[in-house]
C-alpha cells in the first residue's frame, strides 16, 4: 500500500497526521491538548510572557468563555497564572509560569527532533526548494 503514489494534497495530509501524532504523544506525557499548548507557545513568545485575556480570545478566534477555560485549566496545572491589569480591575492578564515555560522548551524539543527526522531524506538545498514552495502553494490559497 505504501508504494502507491498520492497526490500532494494527500501527502501534506499524511505528513501533518504523522507529525500532529508524534507531538500530541509527547504533549499527553504532560497531560496536555494541543490548544492548550499553542496558548503557552503564544504566552511564551508574547512580551513579559503575558498577555491580556482578551487579545488570547482574538488571537486564537474563540470566545471569550473559551479562551477563559482554556486559561483556567493552565492555571490549575500551574502552569499558567492570571491577574487583574492594575489600572482596570476587568481586565485580565495571563502568564506563563517557570513550569509553563519548561514544558514549553521541552515539546519544542521534541519538535524540532520531528521536524529533522522530517527532512534528514533531503539534501540542504532541496529542503529549502521545498519550503520556498510550500511558501508559494500557502500564499495561493491563503486569499
Amino acid at each position: 500500500m505504501e508504494s502507491k503514489q498520492f497526490r500532494n494534497g494527500e501527502l501534506i495530509k499524511r505528513i501533518n497526521d504523522k507529525v500532529e501524532k508524534t507531538v500530541n504523544n509527547k504533549l499527553l506525557t504532560y497531560g496536555l491538548t494541543s490548544t492548550q499548548f499553542k496558548m503557552l507557545v503564544t504566552l511564551h513568545l508574547s512580551p513579559g510572557n503575558t498577555a491580556a485575556l482578551k487579545d488570547l480570545e482574538k488571537y486564537f478566534g474563540v470566545a471569550q468563555s473559551t479562551a477563559a477555560g482554556i486559561a483556567s485549566r493552565l492555571e490549575k496545572k500551574k502552569l499558567v497564572s492570571s491577574f487583574s491589569d492594575a489600572n482596570d480591575k476587568r481586565v485580565k492578564h495571563v502568564r506563563i509560569t517557570d513550569e509553563g515555560l519548561r514544558i514549553c522548551l521541552n515539546v519544542r524539543e521534541s519538535i524540532i527532533e520531528t521536524e529533522h527526522k522530517l527532512f534528514s531524506g533531503l539534501m540542504p538545498e532541496e529542503e529549502a526548494e521545498l519550503n520556498r514552495l510550500l511558501h508559494k502553494v500557502y500564499r495561493s490559497i491563503k486569499s
